[in-house]
């Protein structure tokens, strides 16, 4: 396969999944011009959860956010961002402390 067709294909498959998301997620939330902000944090905090290695990871890890934030809203509506994002909290704080750490010699 050639390479622009590829480049090409690419941009295809990201219209189409935009597009797609765009049309489920209108019926449940009002769209305002910053709408996509938050949308987009929450898919960040979804792909560091997910480690960022492997798509099925990161698809998992965006279930798991999207569950947790229903459940953030039906028992604290007023604070349901807020713990969508203190998800990543934890997840940086473990992965830090279970990497090795190499010095660099000068």
């Amino acid at each position: 396969m050639r390479t622009a067709l590829s480049g090409q294909l690419a941009f295809l498959i990201a219209a189409a999944i935009g597009a797609l998301s765009g049309v489920l997620i209108v019926p449940i939330t009002t769209i305002y011009y910053d709408s996509g902000f938050i949308i987009g944090l929450k898919g960040f905090v979804a792909a560091i959860v997910g480690g960022l290695i492997s798509y099925p990871l990161a698809a998992g890890a965006a279930l798991f956010v999207g569950v947790v934030e229903a459940f953030a809203s039906f028992w604290a509506s007023s604070f349901k961002e807020i713990i969508v994002f203190t998800i990543i909290i934890p997840v940086l704080l473990v992965r830090t402390l279970m990497s090795t750490h190499t010095e660099d010699e000068e």
